[in-house]
């Protein structure tokens, strides 16, 4: 793997243009949970600055180059939104881009990255173990709903955009299958074969909840209407009947 020649943070852009060389992406190489799931700032797929330490600047930087990617993806669509539009919204210049990314593509990879990171929050808090009698309650069942939601507003212009997303580049592919298979992988130890009393599968059930959350965001913003905390709470009530509340057993 190339090594980026520059190894300061940059100093505020005055009309630089010059571009960085362009590089192949570097696979992360950090912590994993799961199957591998790659973890860490310093691990994000493809970046040119994931191979040194960045300093405050450089950081604040990356970050409002990574937040007007967002932005400018929301607004446009990944296939529609160039460099200059990212810079625009970034108030910065093309040089300063090609020092943290090779191209747009680059940028996209990170911010994927970015958001499996985020999938953190929510594998710990399926990891955490139920408070009351070994099963989980309503409370930490509504625990993993608030941090899913709360990563899928935050990375709502990928969220939408998926299955266009990963036919970009193998290695998206790989970093989305494994975001939500250790996501569902998680929930089904939770569910169990017992947890319920009547869930046949509970791999099927943990992946069945991951979709009905995903699209329940997607159709609320397409209607307009915000995730609010009673939506929250409603998704909470549903899930938790369904897979952990044995006196909701069918016929009982």
């Amino acid at each position: 793997m190339g090594t980026p020649s520059v190894q300061r943070d940059p100093a505020p852009a005055s009309g630089a243009s010059k571009k960085a060389p362009a590089r192949k992406a570097a696979p992360g190489n950090g912590r994993s949970i799961g199957d591998g799931l790659p973890f860490g700032e310093a691990d994000a797929v493809g970046a040119p600055a994931s191979k040194r330490v960045l300093r405050s600047q450089g950081r604040r930087t990356m970050r409002k180059l990574l937040d007007a990617a967002m932005i400018a993806f929301d607004k446009r669509g990944y296939h529609a939104t160039r460099v200059n539009d990212v810079v625009e919204i970034a108030k910065t210049s093309h040089g300063t881009f090609y020092l943290y990314f090779s191209n747009k593509e680059d940028l996209l990879r990170a911010l994927v990255t970015e958001a499996a990171t985020e999938a953190q929050q929510l594998y710990d808090a399926l990891n955490t173990s139920p408070g009351e009698g070994g099963h989980p309650q309503w409370e930490d069942v509504h625990g993993w709903i608030k941090a899913y939601s709360a990563m899928w507003i935050r990375y709502a212009p990928l969220f939408r955009a998926w299955t266009d997303l990963a036919t970009i580049d193998p290695e998206l592919v790989n970093v989305i299958r494994q975001t939500f298979t250790v996501m569902s992988n998680a929930l089904a130890q939770q569910i169990g074969p017992d947890a319920s009393g009547h869930i046949i599968d509970a791999d099927a059930a943990g992946m069945a909840t991951l979709a009905m959350l995903d699209r329940f965001h997607y159709l609320r913003e397409f209607v307009g209407r915000p995730v609010d905390d009673v939506a929250l709470e409603t998704m909470t009530t549903m899930v938790y009947r369904a897979l952990f509340d044995t006196g909701t057993r069918p016929g009982s």
